[in-house]
């Protein structure tokens, strides 16, 4: 009789394969689209099509993402979905409260903030509901 293997198993390894390719080939568009921008300084829309480059490998990862959840159990389909809400939830609460704190002087924050701070969280959140759950 052959042992069945766990969908969320052959899920996750499916997802770091994916993810693996679609960040190398991230890193070689981004060095190759920084050496493009600062050896030819490039003008117009040329500019803006280089400097977007690396948003092409990136939006690989949307499909690869859904395919994980889309094929993981139901308890992890359950954590993923509380991990995200709570670094939503999170990242919501730090960008009001930070807004309200650019009146009275402090220095205007780079968007790059918002995506570190909900990937962050929602790591975070995974691990503690990694931990409750199983």
């Amino acid at each position: 009789m052959k042992p069945s293997i766990n969908p969320t198993t052959v899920a996750a390894r499916r997802y770091r394969t994916q993810l693996f390719v679609t960040m190398a080939a991230y890193v070689v568009v981004l060095f190759a689209t920084i050496a493009a921008l600062e050896r030819l300084n490039p003008q117009g829309a040329l500019r803006f099509l280089l400097a977007l480059a690396p948003v092409v490998p990136i939006a690989f990862v949307i499909p690869a993402m859904a395919r994980y959840f889309r094929d993981s159990d139901e308890l992890e389909r359950r954590i993923v979905t509380e991990a995200f809400a709570i670094g939503a939830g999170t990242t919501a609460i730090l960008s009001v409260t930070y807004g309200f704190l650019e009146n009275t002087g402090l220095p205007h924050l780079s968007a790059w903030w918002t995506w570190t701070v909900v990937m962050g969280s929602s790591f975070v959140a995974r691990l503690v509901l990694d931990r409750i759950y199983r």
